[in-house]
């Protein structure tokens, strides 16, 4: 007998003899030829387990005598078709399921039939069962919510169905920041650190995931490291996950892991060789690639396409993995790339595919993302790669609870249903303040279940709903709008984000990457002299502030009064969305203040005076102490710890601190306020950032 299936067996023997008594039974009859499989012999391990928590006086059996509720697993005989690599959407369909459930005899239970094509379609499927019939929500990795029964709730009779709406669903981890899983992924000394990745991989799955990656960060312990990450790589491909390492040829930033430095005295090949082949210790089944040296850095992959050629020949034809090319929102001459070779389709922040206005990275939009999408679907594996979260200045680290992202991330999906993209693979940048939940709802974004053979279609704001109750939707649909209207489309997210470390660098190192006010930013309000047409356009961006934290704020008054379950998990989630509103809600009118205080420092003006500037920075300091007592009270249930995600602390990464640092104090809150002051606009006052180690010179050699 193999070790997993000694482990499932004594699994379920310890749940039959824990309820060996009881009348009521689940029993899951499962061929022989699904108990072989690692995949399926996990699932059926985690879904015993959770289902004994949620029917505690129930037995939970597996190829037992049969119980009152029989679960039958069935995998049809197609198996002769999946000997070549299907087209995408023959995949896709393989990897769904279909539920049925019917009545054994009156009053002796039903038999629930869970059928799929796949071992990972019958995975889906036992997950589905739990989530979108039984009620389980698989949240964040840390929270998963377990509906308490004592008896069987579903009607005898039911047909439920899910499919995938892309092959390739996952996540990328987005490692280069300080986040939540940063540290467990790379460095073994981390208290329970390969536990805390086995967490996200299981979050992975039982939402119906399949493809996990991140970058590979060069410090990485060269010696130890590809023997650790081995344990957690082989059990996310256990648990049926294609998992992928994000590298780069010779990006300098952020600590990338370069295949080649490019001052370095010894031959480009020798160096691709040597560490490619340190790399394919890890049995990763893919490789992205950048072939950038950063962001609006030379591009080798133009400089130097025989380079391209050989590292994507050397992975593929060597080590036989997959590989990839990402791309970015800069526009750049893209050079050949071949056939064989995927592409990751980027997009940034909270901006979709479709938009008339996405005023980052200097672009007007990105629909030059979605025609190169296009462009590539047919010729090769393309992934769309966009972001749930951004972190750096713009969400995470202010904080800011942005709803556009719900939105446009339900839009893309809705655009790309039928375009025939074989993968949609979401950039994460931490889970805090609410981004847990925007990960959450795009993993249900990429699935369509139906009931009955009617589709169960959902919208952009449904988790949010679905935790506040029914009487919430049009709230929660309001609520959407007004972050629409006045952060996404009248671009006062511009002014609510904080500036980027390089925007305010002197020319001509100030790039421009998050969406910019124009000529209106709070930096004109540091000239010698401002004249009464600009002072007045900023008093209105000001106007629109308030009117958006008034309206914001009413919204979120109401939602705060809004209760549905009262379990304690569900009490705790709606308190974090609503911290996370009410500080969004601060954030506006705190930089009301400071707007209208820079645009007043002009003192040359007849109706500027000390006194009117230092009483809108003292309500301003009032605001910031008011939303630091939320941030307060958010800490104390942050998931993982202080030290890891919100201090100072060494970490792989070119940051000094965890990623919620800058909000433990209102760091950004603070500096405009003191910038206001002293007329100090440059990147340099009080500096948080360390700008060698950002910039990666050290990779150069």
């Amino acid at each position: 007998m193999s070790k997993s299936k000694l482990i499932l067996t004594f699994f379920f023997i310890f749940l039959f003899l824990d309820a060996n008594a009881a009348q009521n039974r689940i029993n899951f009859y499962v061929p022989s030829e699904l108990l072989s499989d690692t995949s399926v012999n996990i699932a059926l391990a985690d879904a015993g387990m959770l289902l004994k928590q949620s029917f505690p006086h129930t037995a939970v059996s597996i190829n037992e005598v049969s119980g009152n509720v029989n679960i039958r697993l069935n995998v049809r005989a197609v198996r002769h078709k999946l000997l070549h690599k299907p087209p995408f959407k023959v995949l896709t369909k393989l990897h769904g399921y279909h539920v049925t459930s019917a009545s054994i005899a009156e009053g002796a239970g039903v038999t629930v039939t869970i059928t799929a094509e796949t071992p990972q379609g019958i995975v889906n499927g036992i997950y589905g069962l739990l989530q979108h019939k039984l009620g389980f929500r698989f949240y964040h990795p840390k929270d998963t919510y377990v509906p308490i029964y004592e008896k069987w709730p579903l009607p005898s009779r039911f047909d439920f169905s899910g499919e995938p709406v892309f092959a390739k669903r996952g996540f990328h981890m987005h490692t280069m920041h300080p986040v939540e899983l940063t540290e467990p992924l790379f460095d073994p000394d981390v208290p329970f650190g390969t536990d805390e990745v086995k967490q996200y991989i299981d979050w992975l799955v039982r939402n119906g995931q399949n493809v996990f990656q991140f970058w590979v960060l060069r410090t990485a312990d060269r010696t130890i490291w590809p023997e650790y990450a081995s344990q957690y790589i082989r059990y996310a491909k256990a648990r049926g996950l294609e998992t992928g390492a994000v590298i780069s040829l010779s990006t300098l930033q952020q600590k990338a892991f370069q295949a080649m430095e490019v001052l370095r005295p010894e031959s480009y090949e020798k160096q691709i060789d040597r560490n490619i082949g340190w790399l394919m210790q890890v049995p990763f089944d893919y490789v992205c690639i950048d072939f950038t040296m950063g962001e609006f850095l030379p591009d080798l992959a133009v400089l130097m396409p025989d380079k391209k050629r050989y590292i994507m020949e050397l992975i593929s034809k060597k080590y036989h993995r997959k590989v990839f090319e990402n791309t970015h929102v800069i526009k750049r001459r893209h050079s050949e790339t071949p056939s064989y070779a995927g592409m990751l389709i980027h997009s940034v922040m909270f901006y979709g595919l479709a938009d008339s206005k996405a005023p980052v990275y200097g672009n007007e939009n990105i629909r030059f993302m979605y025609d190169l999408l296009l462009e590539n679907k047919d010729i090769r594996e393309t992934w769309y790669w966009p972001e749930s979260s951004y972190w750096v200045t713009f969400d995470t680290s202010v904080p800011l609870f942005l709803l556009p992202y719900l939105k446009s991330r339900y839009e893309d999906i809705e655009l790309l249903k039928d375009d025939g993209a074989a993968g949609h693979v979401t950039f994460t940048s931490g889970w805090e303040w609410g981004y847990w939940l925007i990960d959450y709802s795009i993993a249900r974004f990429t699935w369509h279940l139906y009931e009955n053979g009617r589709e169960l279609k959902v919208r952009e704001d449904f988790a949010l709903t679905e935790l506040f109750g029914k009487d919430s939707v049009g709230l929660w649909h309001k609520a959407v709008l007004i972050q629409e209207k006045y952060l996404k489309n009248g671009n006062l997210i511009a002014l609510m984000a904080a500036k980027t470390p390089f925007e305010e660098m002197p020319y001509p190192f100030n790039r421009t990457f998050q969406p910019t006010s124009g000529s209106f930013s709070v930096v004109k309000a540091a000239l010698p002299v401002i004249g009464d047409r600009h002072r007045e356009r900023m008093k209105k961006q000001a106007a629109l502030l308030d009117e958006f934290w008034q309206r914001f704020s009413a919204v979120t008054d109401k939602l705060e009064n809004m209760h549905g379950d009262t379990e304690f998990m569900k009490d705790t989630l709606r308190a974090e969305i609503i911290n996370g509103m009410r500080v969004t809600a601060l954030r506006a009118k705190h930089r009301e203040l400071t707007l209208l205080a820079a645009a007043h420092r002009n003192t040359n003006l007849r109706d500027s005076s000390e006194y009117y500037v230092d009483s809108l920075l003292s309500q301003a300091a009032d605001i910031r102490k008011k939303a630091e007592t939320i941030v307060r009270q958010q800490e104390l249930i942050y998931r993982y710890p202080l030290s890891l995600i919100a201090r100072k602390t060494s970490t792989h990464t070119s940051y000094t601190f965890g990623y919620l640092y800058p909000v433990s104090d209102l760091y950004f809150w603070k500096r405009e306020e003191e910038q206001v002051k002293v007329s100090r606009f440059d990147a340099f006052f009080m500096n948080i950032w360390n700008f060698t180690k950002t910039l990666g010179l050290d990779g150069l050699f």
